[in-house]
């Protein structure tokens, strides 16, 4: 009775810790997200160039994943954690060195490396802490921290870019880097089985493709919004459209995650798929600010239940020894529809235009809730 009472308990400090330099590490992603398609144009790169620099940050993630994944398996959460912020931290200190498309493109790779460790790292070992019953409810509230993050980051971003700049904007971003650092030091680490583990996780196939789909879409959000913006004429700052998606998936994480918990897993990601692609589609015809404010509105819900839900939906099919090596599978995915949204959805706008790109979007997302539906086990997860 007592053990089970100690595994229900989900409010640890490892937990607390954890969330909070998630919080701070997504922060300063977020600070340049949305504002480096400016300092590019500023650089003379093309809409396809900041397709490519968006995209590769991602795709370098991408690339180390697998290998960060077994990584955890091995020598543990914290260790990886800790460096992969490390990492981060210098590679945002070099950004006021930027003076060229090609240099940035070459820090961008080394930037994406921190980010795929310490992102990695951090889920597993939430994953490790999760109690049982409590396991959708435990990756909502986590996954909270990026989406504060999100509602406040793009704001500030830009208040402080059209204030003082791109070198304090830069410099801010990696001091929140810095704390995001200092707080994992008091974690303490949660296993370390030292196993042989596959690179990639056979069982994580499934949410992972399903999230490949979704943040297929989502790298298309981030690279070109601010753009999108503006070619639309909607006079706003397009940060509010990412504190519109933030506060609804605050909202809806937590939710979902306990309806996942008790109705099931399928219960929660197609409906939450089908939001997704419909509001897309209303982003794809916006031309005033309550247009692009509903198509946020939409896509928050769907994320906000697809995105933990797929985590949990993980984490079930798999064991302690292989979990990280199943994040890493996971996570790698997530990174390739960003970078695959950023490059070749970016090649769709350059050649079509703005309503094309997101339609397909749509389009692909809805497929993927088809094919799940079509392939899932019927097990009620």
């Amino acid at each position: 009775m007592e053990s089970t009472l100690k595994n229900e308990k989900l409010f640890s400090m490892n937990f607390v810790l954890t969330t909070l330099s998630t919080f701070a590490v997504f922060t300063s992603f977020y600070f340049l997200l949305v504002t480096l398609p400016i300092y590019i144009q500023k650089l003379g790169g093309t809409e396809s160039e900041i397709g490519l620099i968006i995209g590769v940050f991602t795709i370098s993630a991408v690339l180390l994943r697998p290998y960060l994944g077994r990584e955890i398996d091995r020598r543990g959460r914290k260790k990886i954690l800790a460096a992969g912020l490390l990492v981060f931290f210098f590679s945002m200190l070099l950004y006021n060195y930027t003076t060229s498309v090609a240099s940035l493109l070459m820090l961008r790779v080394l930037h994406g490396i921190g980010w795929g460790a310490a992102t990695t790292a951090a889920t597993t070992l939430i994953a490790d802490i999760a109690p049982i019953h409590r396991r959708g409810e435990a990756m909502g509230i986590f996954g909270m921290a990026s989406n504060v993050a999100m509602a406040i980051g793009p704001m500030l971003s830009f208040a402080l870019l059209y204030a003082s700049g791109f070198p304090t904007l830069f410099a801010v971003s990696a001091a929140i880097a810095l704390v995001s650092l200092l707080l994992v030091l008091p974690i303490s680490e949660t296993v370390v089985v030292r196993p042989r583990t596959p690179l990639f996780s056979k069982e994580a196939f499934i949410p992972s493709a399903l999230m490949f789909a979704v943040t297929l879409t989502y790298g298309s959000i981030v690279s070109f919004l601010s753009l999108f913006v503006q070619k639309q004429g909607i006079t706003t700052n397009p940060g509010v459209f990412f504190t519109v998606l933030a506060i609804t998936l605050i909202f809806t994480r937590v939710l979902a995650g306990k309806l996942s918990d008790i109705k099931g897993r399928k219960f929660v990601i197609v409906p939450g798929m089908i939001l997704i692609t419909l509001g897309l589609w209303v982003l794809s015809a916006a031309d005033s600010l309550w247009i692009f404010l509903a198509a946020a509105l939409l896509y928050g819900f769907g994320f906000g239940s697809v995105h933990p839900t797929l985590i949990a939906l993980l984490v079930d099919r798999v064991n302690e020894r292989s979990r990280g090596a199943a994040m890493g599978t996971f996570t790698a995915a997530f990174d390739l529809g960003i970078g695959a949204g950023s490059i070749l959805l970016g090649l769709v706008l350059q050649y079509s235009g703005f309503k094309v790109m997101y339609l397909l979007g749509g389009l692909i997302v809805l497929v993927g809730a088809v094919l799940f539906i079509a392939t899932n086990d019927k097990k009620g997860i």
